[in-house]
């Protein structure tokens, strides 16, 4: 009888190539995986970033329709002053802000002031005061958030005193029905919206015949992003000429404005429109640019700094100079200090990249 063996060789396992091209693809789709999360994820704060500037929008819409005046530009920048942003006037506490009424506010609000060349046309608290109520009593007569009515001066209204009325039981204080007070008009509580309030840095009156309630205020507050960057208010005023007296028209019109390097023409000279809100547009030193139907009639804008945290609304010159903008700059945007302190279109370029995540909402 003739045995035949048959052998048989199973496999287990894997061989080192098969594995490392296991590896390979697992990795690669890891990394698609990771890619599309992250895309997805920058994608819902972007449009979460736009939802929170458009609410703020809407605030300003329903302060307007409330008080019948745009919430006013504090004064917290460029005013040749300290970063006091209250003052005291016949034993109260105000707000300090750009007033129509005052000639050399107007000319700051036209980009055109000739005491200050540095002076800003934006406030980064404006938007904390006027929305939010979010300064103390003595400033605003709600402590927190809220806020008495505003008058058209653009101050909050003073807070009621008590009355004594004499009785037959002698003097009794009775309450004065005071200013309407209101809530908040823009919700903070969101995951997005960080309200700062600097409770270190208070303010210090001395107040007399019991009117201030206290000698130390919070005086500075701040609506801000999810990455703590103060969101700005802007606010402008056209030149006063109307256009149909200017000889020769628009077109050979000439004005200088504190934020162009060179004295600018026609409808962007007439406007005063901030040059920041001008570069959401388009590059407005082009000579083909044209100032967008929106921006014609508008007085305000909300400006987010978006997710590279940064304006770019520093001149080439001013951020050579400024060497803590350097390091932001070169942190945020994965730029080299070295080039930024020493190459001129690197630093155009790095200005013109801060800029276009920007989120301007603009309103007239």
């Amino acid at each position: 009888m003739t045995r035949s063996d048959s052998t048989f060789r199973t496999r287990s396992g894997f061989t080192l190539a098969e594995m490392m091209v296991s590896i390979l693809v697992i990795s690669l789709l890891m990394g698609i995986a990771l890619v599309s999360y992250r895309a997805a994820t920058n994608s819902a704060r972007a449009v979460s970033d736009r939802a929170m500037i458009n609410g703020l929008k809407m605030a300003v819409e329903q302060f307007r329709t409330d008080f019948g005046i745009l919430p006013p530009m504090v004064k917290d920048h460029g005013d040749g002053g300290p970063d006091q942003p209250v003052t005291m006037v016949d034993n109260r506490v105000l707000a300090l802000i750009y007033s129509p009424a005052i000639g050399q506010d107007i000319a700051v609000m036209r980009g055109e002031s000739t005491r200050n060349q540095n002076a800003q046309r934006f406030s980064d608290y404006s938007l904390a005061f006027y929305l939010v109520g979010a300064l103390d009593a003595p400033v605003d007569g709600v402590d927190g958030p809220g806020f008495l009515e505003v008058r058209p001066t653009g101050q909050f209204a003073p807070a009621p005193t008590n009355e004594q009325v004499v009785g037959r039981d002698g003097a009794v204080d009775v309450a004065r029905r005071g200013p309407r007070a209101y809530e908040p008009l823009f919700d903070v509580s969101r995951g997005n919206i960080e309200l700062w309030r600097d409770t270190t840095n208070r303010v210090r009156f001395n107040g007399s015949g019991g009117v201030i309630s206290r000698n130390s205020i919070i005086a500075r507050a701040e609506i801000r992003d999810r990455n703590s960057v103060p969101v700005r208010y802007y606010r402008w005023y056209p030149d006063e000429q109307p256009v149909s007296e200017i000889p020769g028209g628009l077109g050979g019109y000439t004005d200088t404005a504190v934020d162009f390097d060179q004295p600018v023409s026609g409808l962007i000279a007439y406007l005063n429109i901030p040059k920041l809100v001008l570069d959401a547009f388009g590059d407005p030193t082009d000579p083909a640019y044209e100032v967008p139907t929106s921006l014609r009639n508008a007085k305000y804008a909300i400006v987010g700094a978006g997710p590279n945290r940064l304006f770019g609304d520093l001149s080439s010159a001013e951020l050579a100079a400024d060497d803590a903008a350097i390091k932001r700059y070169a942190k945020y945007l994965g730029l080299s200090e070295t080039r930024l302190r020493n190459d001129s279109e690197y630093r155009e370029k790095a200005l013109v990249d801060a800029r276009a995540d920007n989120i301007v909402e603009v309103g007239s």
